[in-house]
């Protein structure tokens, strides 16, 4: 007992002595399971939380020395090339630590960041100086452009790039499987695992910790292509010259976790231990098999595993200015894993030929440009547009990225790469249409390798007229957002799965509800719940079935499963309008609240038609021109001195919601599913604040989807994501939308409704903190759709141990200073003290 009693204060008195370097890495407990969720215990993050790269406190600097935890870990921070951290790993690695944290991690799998994609663009955004800027678009800082192009920000001039930030599924890819049939395959290690239905994003392409051994460590389980291709009993024969048993198709295997249970290697019909039994040797580009007792004793053993889709490449002059990269095998394969249609080679050269003239496809009939064939007729003329092929052991052959980047490509791009005498003088713009990931605008691509320009020289001779002209760019691009209709969020989801179904428990798709106790056909578990709520009340007091004007909800609902009759309006298990229907309107009788102090629910008299439906919807509102807003009158309303915003290029004017104008009723809403035609031409009216009241109208995205056709806020500066505020009337404010009628942040949450006040605080005055930040518009998995639980959230960056320059520092027992009702809800977040949350209200002109 006391020498546990003296351990314990030991423990104690370090994390005391030591509270700067501990706090980043302890788990504090709690019983507040409600708030912090289960576990029982909160996560402190590090200073290396990133909730939008942008905003990253992450820091980086290459002087020998690692300020953990105020600057991104590498184990050798000047030359990372000595010390891989995505491959080659030590037994004694430390790389693990640069991405993972084990007990205080903010991210699934253990991951040091919210996502997979905020993890990967902590260093490689150009943060880290030493590695590749794949937003950018360069070799570490070498200036020279990388090899697989840029995915850049969104802002971009004719900028395409994969879609790696999990917003998609897989099976979008263009040339991929459209059926919805996806192929399954039952494994040791994964149960029905399935191709296409996966989100994509920078690690479908790339395995972070190199599995498999491919070059650009490339993903060798793609697309599901391992799982799908287990491989069972596989004859492996002993080779006496190496002394290993080996096969013919010399597989690479992919293995280690997660797929140790599918390796096996059966000797004399005996499962046998690796590491004990036998050894497995991939360094030669194929797995081998050597026994540890009685090798070669047998001819034949057999192997179970999971076979790795292999991609080859020479690097020369790693990170460098003088970096090459030669692709020699699996490219088209890769690339085909997905855009499995685009992909005609065969893997024979002879037999890779004639697709132009052939119907081709597994999942759509089509003729295609013929990749895997031989280019030696046109190799000559590849190195003008950068255009590169696959040195194969029988032939150079063309593949996909011969015209294409991995990545992406841009304007600025293109002029940073097409600077030699053939490009010279050529307007690198994209004149109509997407910029497609090529390595030249337009058909540039087309033109090097086919040379019809100079085949058709002499038209002026033989005509006696000049046919040279000058085109012009950006004719129509067909990626403009202009005039495009609402579709629905239903279309949106058909390639955005994984955001659909983290939206579906959010407050901004359950606005409006209709009451229904029947869990199996209620739209979400929280109208489910509301519904439920509100029957408990009637059941908890009899009396209310009798008493105005609570009876006319208990005559609409009494033995009904569920019936439109009855609306839920607000937070349906929280606080929610109960409106009833008369014939003509939905009329407020009552608002439902749960009691915090007697953990049941509760009515309170209400009246008046319900007259949301304008806001709370999609299109159902008119826009007009939004007035900018003057300082003085900042001043006058907010108490803060808001600076004018800046328009984005391409904007002519912000326009604001008018919320007046409905296009369709909410009982119309209810009736049909949520979805009706608009009335004055511009697509569908939808329920609830869904895709399109953010992004705008989706027509020209789902025929084409490109990042210039779809409103991305990212894209933008901190004033317009915020939506900063502008005067549309004598002392009224609004929060900005776009002229693609894409509303911010701002256009609800301005400074008069709805949690607005946030223009008063200081996380707004200091040009950081936009809503997105803290919130994650796409998931409820925390309350209030925050990034973490709230207290976790506030000493990401207010802790000892990783707050830096001026951000204030406290204890997560101080957070509660922060915490009272009126100064979180208006988001002004300030220290309360004493004051009674009433008199707090007032003197702030919170209150209505």
């Amino acid at each position: 007992m006391r020498k546990g009693l003296v351990f314990l204060l030991a423990v104690l008195m370090l994390i005391i002595f030591n509270a700067t370097a501990y706090a980043a890495q302890v788990l504090v407990p709690t019983t507040d399971k409600d708030v912090y969720g289960p576990g029982s215990y909160i996560p402190t993050p590090t200073s290396k939380t990133v909730y939008g790269y942008n905003n990253s406190p992450a820091k980086f600097n290459a002087d020998g020395t690692t300020y953990y935890p105020y600057e991104i870990y590498l184990p050798n921070e000047q030359n990372p090339a000595n010390y891989r951290i995505h491959s080659n790993y030590s037994k004694n690695t430390d790389a693990c630590a640069a991405c993972h944290a084990t007990h205080t991690a903010v991210g699934q799998t253990l991951l040091q960041w919210g996502t997979v994609y905020d993890t990967c663009m902590a260093c490689h955004d150009g943060t880290i100086g030493t590695t590749y800027n794949v937003e950018e678009g360069y070799i570490a800082s070498t200036g020279k452009a990388a090899f697989g192009g840029m995915f850049g920000t969104g802002a971009e001039t004719s900028l395409s790039r994969h879609n790696v930030v999990g917003s998609v599924q897989i099976f979008a890819a263009p040339g991929g499987n459209s059926t919805g049939n996806y192929e399954t395959n039952n494994t040791p290690d994964k149960a029905n695992a399935t191709a296409w239905d996966i989100t994509f994003g920078c690690e479908s392409c790339h395995s972070p910790h190199g599995l498999g051994g491919n070059a650009r460590i490339l993903n060798p389980n793609v697309n599901a292509y391992s799982y799908l291709n287990y491989k069972s009993n596989v004859e492996y024969t002993y080779n006496e010259v190496t002394g290993y048993y080996e096969n013919d198709q010399k597989f690479q295997w992919v293995r280690s976790y997660p797929y140790n249970k599918g390796t096996q290697v059966w000797v004399d019909g005996q499962l046998k231990t690796e590491g004990v039994d036998y050894l497995l040797d991939g360094n030669s580009g194929e797995t081998k098999i050597k026994l540890l007792q009685g090798n070669g004793s047998v001819t034949v053993v057999y192997a179970y595993f999971y076979p790795a889709l292999k991609v080859k490449m020479e690097v020369k002059d790693y990170l460098k200015s003088s970096e090459f990269v030669q692709h020699t095998y699996g490219i088209n394969q890769f690339c085909g894993a997905c855009h499995t249609d685009y992909n005609t080679d065969t893997g024979n050269i002879a037999t890779s030929t004639g697709s132009s003239d052939k119907l081709t496809g597994q999942y759509t009939e089509a003729y295609r440009h013929q990749v895997g064939f031989k280019v030696d007729e046109f190799k000559a003329f590849l190195p003008l547009t950068n255009m590169v092929y696959e040195k194969r052991s029988d032939g150079d052959v063309m593949t996909c990225l011969t015209c294409h980047y991995a990545h992406g490509t841009s304007k600025d791009f293109w002029t940073r790469t097409l600077t030699n005498d053939y490009w010279s003088g050529q307007v690198v713009d994209e004149i109509a249409g997407s910029s497609a990931l090529k390595r030249a605008p337009n058909m540039g691509t087309c033109e090097t390798c086919h040379r019809k320009g100079p085949a058709n020289e002499g038209y002026a001779a033989n005509a006696g007229e000049s046919n040279a002209v000058s085109p012009t760019a950006n004719v129509s691009d067909g990626t403009s957002q202009a005039n495009a209709k609402f579709v629905g969020s239903a279309k949106c989801v058909e390639c955005h799965a994984s955001y659909a179904e983290g939206i579906k428990e959010t407050y901004h798709n359950n606005m409006a509800t209709y009451y229904n106790i029947d869990k199996n056909t209620a739209p979400s578990e929280r109208a489910y719940k509301g519904s439920v709520a509100l029957l408990s009340v009637f059941n908890d007091n009899p009396a209310l079935k009798t008493t105005a004007p609570f009876v006319y909800i208990w005559d609409a609902i009494n033995g009904k499963t569920s019936t439109y009759d009855v609306v839920l309006w607000g937070k349906p298990d929280e606080a929610a309008y109960v409106a009833v229907w008369d014939g003509s309107a939905y009329q407020r009788k009552a608002e439902l609240e749960y009691n915090e102090a007697t953990g049941k629910y509760e009515l309170v008299s209400k009246s008046g038609a319900l007259t949301c439906i304008n806001c709370h919807s999609v299109n159902n509102y008119n826009f007009e021109k939004a007035t900018p807003l003057t300082t003085d009158v900042a001043q006058q309303i907010t108490n803060v001195g808001i600076p004018y915003i800046q328009k984005p290029a391409g904007v002519k004017d912000f326009i604001y919601n008018t919320g007046t104008g409905t296009k369709a009723t909410l009982r119309q809403l209810l009736t049909n599913g949520g979805v009706v035609t608009a009335s004055d031409n511009t697509g569908v009216v939808e329920l609830q604040i869904k895709c399109e009241a953010c992004h705008g109208p989706g027509s020209f995205h789902v025929a084409a989807p490109s990042s210039k056709n779809i409103t991305g806020w990212k894209q933008y500066n901190y004033a317009v994501r915020v939506g900063l505020p502008y005067q549309t009337k004598a002392n009224a404010l609004t929060g900005i939308s776009l002229p693609t009628k894409a509303q911010s942040c701002g256009s609800c949450h301005n400074s008069n409704t709805h949690q607005g006040f946030y223009y008063k605080s200081k996380h707004f005055v200091n040009g950081q903190m936009d809503c997105m930040v803290c919130h994650d518009p796409h998931s409820d998995k925390y309350e209030y759709q925050l990034k973490l639980p709230v207290k976790s959230l506030c000493m990401s960056c207010h802790d000892a141990g990783v707050a830096t320059g001026n951000i204030p520092v406290f204890t997560r027992e101080d957070t509660e200073k922060f915490l009272g009702y009126y100064s979180t809800a208006y988001h002004l977040f300030d220290d309360m003290g004493t004051t009674n949350e009433a008199t707090y209200a007032a003197t702030n002109n919170l209150l209505p």
